[in-house]
């Protein structure tokens, strides 16, 4: 159990508009909470926080400015501009907000391949040139169900396992590929070994990309895989860009290999303006917005309630990193 002051912890809230302090304020008898709208603001108010909620204000120097640091809680579920060498050595705890959004990312992806699959985005495009066209005309522009279809689903941590239900609520068949295979997910869902991926994609629709960023998946959709898919396959990603090799996706799509894309993240962001991604019909662009949900900053909230009390009791936190 951590020896410091039992008073109520000063929490501090680094993010420019996400609005963690009104739910904060609404806990009963709540602690002492401040949010910081900058990271000017953010510097004046470390020397108070004992907990800091953040997204991604943090430098490696706010220890020395933070003595009564306790806690980082990370507002994403990604930790990796954090050193948890760095929090061991200064005693500090630090925990991710993993799965606060998994729901929101799920009905993305869904989105994104129903909007591939029903050519919604084309759709959009006539409606602003006013554009009725004829149906029925060219058996490669006709309109796909998901029904029936079959989708790869790379990656079954939360946000994965929920794209999997709703994929099976729509009769879609499903493949999962996840570095653990010991575990049955149900007897009409096929699970592999990430090192199948290449021999599984050959036979999807879809395959939608779902996983972590780590050193295993960074790349992980090349030529190798692309060139493997059908040429009526389409491409999700609501995982992170560093996973897709962009060249090998721009080349795939231009060349006919791949049929489409609906693409939420990419391997530098803002896309830059030059991005050949901007300009194909096939390519569907959302800006990194699949976590964005009015419920983000009531889970954040909550995720830390439950760890300013365990972190009280001494016991793990939840989505604890150090």
């Amino acid at each position: 159990m951590d020896n410091r002051s039992e008073d109520l912890p000063t929490i501090v809230v680094a993010h420019p508009y996400l609005d963690v302090k009104s739910f904060i304020d609404a806990w009963d008898s709540p602690p002492p909470c401040l949010w910081a709208r900058s990271r000017n603001e953010l510097l004046e108010m470390l020397p108070q926080a004992d907990i800091l909620a953040t997204m991604t204000w943090w430098e490696q120097h706010y220890f020395s400015l933070a003595p009564r640091l306790r806690l980082v809680q990370a507002m994403s579920s990604g930790t990796d501009q954090y050193d948890p060498a760095d929090f061991r050595a200064h005693g500090v705890h630090l925990a991710s907000a993993r799965g606060v959004n998994a729901n929101a990312v799920a009905e993305h992806a869904l989105g994104l391949l129903l909007t591939l699959s029903r050519r919604l985005h084309e759709a959009r495009d006539d409606q602003h040139r006013r554009i009725w066209p004829k149906l029925y005309q060219e058996a490669a522009t006709r309109r796909q169900e998901l029904s029936g279809s079959h989708v790869v689903v790379v990656g079954f941590g939360a946000i994965g396992s929920r794209l999997v239900a709703f994929c099976r609520a729509l009769g879609m068949k499903v493949t999962v590929v996840r570095r653990d295979t010991s575990v049955s997910l149900g007897p009409d869902i096929h699970v592999v070994n990430d090192s199948a991926l290449p021999d599984v994609v050959g036979n999807a629709d879809h395959v939608v990309l779902t996983c972590p960023a780590t050193p295993e998946t960074q790349g992980l959709l090349n030529s190798n895989i692309l060139q493997r898919m059908k040429p009526t396959a389409t491409l999700v990603n609501v995982a992170r860009g560093s996973v897709v090799v962009e060249a090998d996706l721009i080349a795939a799509l231009q060349e006919g290999k791949l049929a489409a894309a609906a693409l939420d993240t990419f391997e530098k962001e803002p896309l830059p303006a030059t991005s050949p991604l901007w300009d194909m019909k096939n390519v569907v662009i959302t800006p990194h917005a699949a976590g964005d949900t009015v419920a983000y900053e009531q889970r954040v909230a909550d995720i830390l309630r439950e760890n300013l009390r365990r972190l009280k009791t001494g016991t793990d936190l939840v989505n604890q990193v150090v």
